[in-house]
């Protein structure tokens, strides 16, 4: 029974990370007014799929990161603790997707771990240097990283690309001038041959199908290292049946993520996409590359970054770059206290999880 009840907390988790974090890929396209929300979520869903499939081969390091490393070999696992442990990741991810708040499954999953095993041995079970050195240094560096990065493209693109006409206000809304720039082009400036106008939109959409693709091959194998550890330690259990079972656990996962992303993705989405930074097809397509080929640079090298913080800073490079707020509504303080309170918030679940259990 406990172990039937990991693996259905640990799918309830995928199904939040997948409704909290598939609008990281897909804001700019919704935000830029590329496409529709439904349409977006569909285009993030498939691909988030693709990558938590691809997980299967590529993920081996990330799932290695999660399962061993963390904890000292001495230090007593149950399927008790990784359920306590669990209790924190989900309860604050749900949470904070009800109220439309962008936060990192990453560190929600960090801080139950470590506020479980705090509350259960005390500092001495936890292995301080590998977990500062492989897991929270590149889940602070990565934001500041994006955040670098996208100013630098933008402020390079700004010199170097000269192909996007300006908007005039006689030539159409800037709702329209969002979705396509292109429409201001005028037979006194160069003309804009079609093709590059498909092809601004096909990269776009690559784009933004590479960044649900990273963050799948990225998140999938965090989330399923809890269900193969539980695996592991399930009374009777053969001793292949962890690895066995990696890529079964790896699947189920990916299938819950792609669930929650279409039922449940439209609230962080609505924030992400228009209420943290002014984006057009421009600006979105720079966001939407950085934030991708850095989660796909850290991914098969086991460096567990979020992608929410990615993605955000991300964003916040083309805020400060642009030197413009969203026109409706700010909710950049919110973002930023989400980042700060996630894995404390996280780990005081996780570690009043393993109080009452020892109550009862």
């Amino acid at each position: 029974m406990t172990i039937t009840l990991i693996a259905a907390v640990v799918l309830l988790l995928a199904w939040a990370n997948g409704a909290n974090d598939v609008s990281k890929g897909i804001a700019s396209l919704v935000g830029g007014g590329v496409t529709q929300a439904r349409r977006a979520l569909w285009w993030g869903t498939l691909w988030t799929v693709m990558g938590g499939l691809t997980a299967v081969v590529l993920g081996a390091a990330m799932v290695h990161t999660f399962s061993s490393g963390l904890l000292r070999p001495e230090t007593h696992l149950s399927l008790g603790f990784l359920l306590a442990a669990l209790c924190g990741a989900v309860v604050w991810v749900l949470g904070a997707t009800r109220f439309g708040l962008p936060v990192s499954t990453t560190h929600a999953l960090l801080g139950g771990l470590v506020g479980a095993t705090l509350a259960a041995t005390g500092p001495q079970g936890l292995l301080a240097r590998s977990l500062l050195g492989k897991i929270a240094l590149p889940l602070l560096v990565s934001p500041l990283v994006a955040i670098l990065l996208c100013s630098g493209v933008l402020w390079l693109a700004h010199r170097l690309v000269r192909q996007v006409p300006i908007r005039r206000a006689d030539c159409c809304s800037e709702a329209e001038w969002r979705a396509d720039p292109f429409l201001c082009a005028t037979p006194a400036s160069r003309p804009t041959p079609p093709r590059v106008r498909r092809r601004w939109a096909a990269l776009h959409w690559m784009s933004a199908a590479a960044i649900s693709f990273a963050r799948a091959l990225n998140d999938v194998p965090k989330i399923a290292a809890v269900l193969i550890m539980g695996l592991a330690l399930s009374p009777g259990a053969p001793p292949g049946l962890p690895m066995a079972g990696a890529a079964g656990a790896i699947i189920a996962v990916t299938v819950a993520m792609g669930l929650g992303g279409l039922w449940g993705g439209r609230k962080v989405l609505h924030v992400l996409a228009h209420r943290v930074a002014p984006l057009d097809a421009y600006t979105g397509l720079v966001a939407n590359l950085c934030t991708s080929s850095l989660v796909l640079l850290a991914s098969p090298l086991g460096l567990p970054v979020s992608t929410t913080h990615v993605s955000t800073g991300a964003l916040l490079g083309v805020r400060w770059n642009t030197g413009q707020q969203p026109a409706g509504g700010d909710a950049l303080k919110g973002v930023l206290y989400g980042w700060l309170v996630t894995f404390p918030v996280a780990g005081l679940i996780s570690a009043g999880a393993v109080a009452l259990s020892r109550l009862t």
